[in-house]
């Protein structure tokens, strides 16, 4: 589609995008790759370009043209942009859709320098160049590594190997996560990258101090091959006079010379003439020496206070927008998929031929529901084989394959026995997992589809398991929780739907007086479509509820508190002037009810992911000493403002928990900071983890604090529940014990706590080892 620059082909070869565009990953992190304010950069200078060159209108048309060219290649329409979604400079994305961008852009512009252009034109924003105004070229430059790698955020590595007055070799590579989504277009989305790094670094002494623009050598390319690409970078230089010191110096030798020739006169000229030259070199190199000092005290203060301000504001916005898009995202998914399955009720459900609503139902589960092939299976339960297989998605060959297969189900343990006879649905992530127990005939259906990951679900109706319905996927996007819900509602309203396809040949090979039975059925589905039509309204209510809700608290609680918390900080900095004992007390209780506050509404941000069913859990080995060591250490200034003594103990040998290390950090620190709220000074809190026999590792939080009494013990887990023996001043929104318990059950594990007023408290919880061990203390 798009002319080649150097290479024999384009990343615009691939079908469809392999990555999430932006929003959360598979691994559940924020996709933080290239930041909002490089996509609008692209997405205005393209506008601009047309602009100014074809005329009013078009440039707006080619926006338009640009989003539809992606939204082609994304496959999930949750993900499908807008212009003025990609003029959002808060948005973050991946690196896989920005090649997309940059290569759609290249194309509707024509222009094969596009990325050098748009680099040189739009990546040096006017506050960045009122901001390094004060710096030389040499210095800007000196820091490109430094500023790089606080805004990649772990995605492309800076270095800077020297920095002279005119020239300087930089360099780039990108991170292993990063040359994932490149794929085997490695070498041509490094090239589109690097062209538009270059740009911006040319535009340098252009933008901030007026000069020509840098001039761009390259000395190495990842687009060649390179492990990094380094440039030269070359420009001009500019020295002004310094009239000031030249004149301090000619000053001061003038009236060393005058005084030698007045106080001595009869010392020969040449004596006090060199005496006084020397004095005005002296004077020159200490004028020269106090003006660079105090020019680069200035500058690193200047630049310290405003990237400090810049990043945290930055930050904190930027976290919050990439939340509330992740939201949006997911109702978006929630409102699509309630559509999907409601139409898919009433088309499978508005036919009695079996064989057509077969043919429906694979191609509404491929078309509507986005899965690469389905396969629909009927059980014989009198022969116990499964056969009759259909297939849609794949080619002919692999159909008639497949509709000759009949594979015995006797052993429950095995994948087919697991769905049929137990009546239970699968999920593989990755199809190997279940290898060893699929059919040897199936596997070569496997094989033969290329499946990668997939879902089994019975088609169970009246306690009666008719068959299976089937689908995978071949490419990276495995299947999730979220996916398996969604087959198994297909796959009930598909088991009625058959159910009543089977009735109605029954009826009509009988034909006897049974009416009454049909009018029954028929008003079994119609009633079937009202509840499900109800409880479509009812979660776009509740979904409509939350998202007010996520918004209230984002937007209307977050910045204020945001806001609050900064300037007091700055007064207590003492950025305002000295203060008072009592007005430095007033504060300092201000900046701990605010820090509470935000717990507060974290907690409750926490509870809303929660009851919508989206607080997942992303398990892997963590580390029960490194996890108690950092919690622990992050709290002593707590426990120290308290007067508490906080420890640890750590003696024996703690094998790794298979855990989400952020989830279970929450929980830990939780419990801690809990109890050190609730113990007096002079008292102790110790984090003491111990190996259970059972495989499981248990964290327990002791302290000597006041303790809970008996009648309260059952309730503290309650949301919103708190304690009638509890200060006002400790009592918090009641949902951080809540929070912790759900975060401990999401892994296996149970919470519990055991407490004797006046004695303290102790909070315990397990979670799966990593490593199962017989050993126990």
């Amino acid at each position: 589609m798009a002319e080649l620059l150097s290479k024999d082909h384009t990343i615009l070869e691939k079908g469809f995008m392999e990555y999430p565009p932006f929003g959360v990953d598979t691994r559940g992190q924020n996709i933080r790759d290239v930041s909002g304010v490089t996509v609008r950069a692209n997405v205005e200078y393209l506008e601009e370009v047309l602009e100014r060159s074809e005329g009013n209108g078009v440039g707006a048309r080619a926006v338009e043209q640009l989003c539809t060219l992606l939204n082609d290649r994304i496959r999930d329409p949750a993900y499908h942009v807008s212009p003025s979604f990609l003029k959002n400079v808060w948005n973050s994305y991946s690196y896989e859709f920005v090649c997309f961008l940059g290569e759609f852009c290249r194309t509707l512009s024509n222009d094969p320098q596009f990325q050098f252009k748009v680099g040189r034109e739009k990546f040096i924003p006017p506050v960045l160049q009122t901001l390094a105004r004060p710096f030389t070229i040499s210095q800007i430059y000196k820091m490109f590594a430094h500023f790089g790698e606080k805004f990649a955020k772990d995605s492309i590595r800076f270095g800077v190997e020297h920095v002279a007055d005119g020239s300087a070799i930089l360099r780039m590579r990108f991170t292993d996560h990063v040359y994932r989504q490149f794929g085997p277009w490695k070498q041509r989305c490094a090239e589109l990258i690097c062209q538009s790094s270059k740009g911006g670094l040319a535009a340098v002494p252009e933008k901030v101090h007026s000069l020509e623009a840098a001039t761009i050598r390259d000395r190495a390319c990842i687009g060649d091959g390179a492990e990094w690409c380094e440039w030269e970078v070359t420009w001009p230089t500019r020295h002004g006079p310094r009239l000031a010191g030249l004149a301090g110096s000619a000053i001061a030798g003038g009236a060393v010379f005058a005084a030698l020739r007045l106080g001595l006169p009869e010392v020969t000229l040449w004596v006090p003439l060199l005496i006084s030259l020397l004095c005005a070199c002296l004077w020159a190199l200490a004028t020269r020496s106090r003006l660079l000092q105090h020019t680069v005290t200035v500058r690193e203060r200047l630049i310290q206070e405003q990237l400090e301000s810049g990043e945290t504001r930055h930050e904190e916005l930027r976290e919050a927008y990439l939340r509330q898009e992740q939201s949006t995202v997911e109702l978006r998914k929630k409102i699509n998929e309630l559509t999907t399955l409601h139409r898919a009720g009433l088309l499978f459900n508005s036919t009695f031929d079996r064989e057509g609503l077969i043919k429906e139902v694979l191609q509404a589960v491929i078309r509507d529901l986005r899965y690469d092939r389905a396969m629909v299976s009927f059980f014989d339960a009198e022969r116990q084989v499964l056969r009759d297989f259909r297939i849609c998605g794949v080619s002919e060959e692999i159909v008639n394959f497949a509709r000759n297969l009949e594979i015995p189900v006797t052993d429950p343990k095995s994948a087919e026995g697991e769905v049929l006879l137990q009546g239970k649905s699968i999920c593989a992530g990755d199809i190997r997992e279940l290898w060893n127990r699929i059919h040897p005939l199936l596997q070569q259906l496997a094989l033969m589809t290329e499946a990668r990951s997939l879902i089994g679900v019975p088609l169970k109706v009246k306690g009666r398991v008719l068959g299976a319905l089937t689908v995978d996927r071949t490419n990276q996007r495995v299947m999730t929780q979220e996916d398996l819900d969604l087959v198994t509602t297909v796959a009930n309203q598909v088991a009625i739907a058959l159910d009543n396809a089977d009735a109605y040949h029954k009826i009509e090979e009988l034909n006897i007086g049974l009416e009454a039975r049909v009018l029954e059925r028929t008003a079994e589905l119609a009633q079937l479509n009202k509840d499900l039509e109800a409880a479509n309204t009812k979660l776009q209510e509740m979904d409509r509820l939350k998202s007010a809700f996520v918004s209230i608290v984002s937007h209307e609680l977050r910045t204020p508190m945001t806001s609050i918390k900064g300037y007091v900080e700055n007064m207590l900095d003492g950025l305002t002037g000295t203060l008072t004992e009592k007005q430095e007390h007033y504060l300092m209780r201000i900046q701990h009810n605010s820090d509470r506050l935000t717990r507060m509404i974290d907690e409750l941000l926490d509870l809303s992911r929660i009851e919508a069913g989206q607080m997942q859990v992303q398990t892997g080995p963590v580390s029960v000493s490194e996890l108690v060591t950092e919690v622990a250490e992050g709290l002593q200034n707590l426990a120290q403002e308290k007067g508490v003594t906080l420890m640890t103990a750590l003696g024996a040998i703690v094998p790794p928990i298979l855990a989400d290390r952020d989830k279970v950090h929450q929980v830990l620190t939780n419990l801690t900071q809990n109890a050190i709220k609730f113990t007096l000074h002079g008292g102790t809190v110790q984090i003491a983890p111990v190996v259970k026999r059972n495989g499981y590792v248990q964290i327990s939080v002791s302290d000597t604090g006041c303790g809970i009494p008996e009648e309260e013990l059952g309730k503290v887990f309650y949301k919103f529940y708190r304690g009638k023996s509890v200060p006002p001043e400790a009592r918090g929104a009641g949902l951080g014990l809540a929070i912790s318990k759900t975060l401990v059950e999401l892994h296996g594990g149970q919470i519990w706590v055991e407490s004797h007023v006046g004695e303290g408290s102790r909070f315990s919880f397990t979670i799966p080892s990593a490593e199962p061990s017989d050993h126990s203390s």
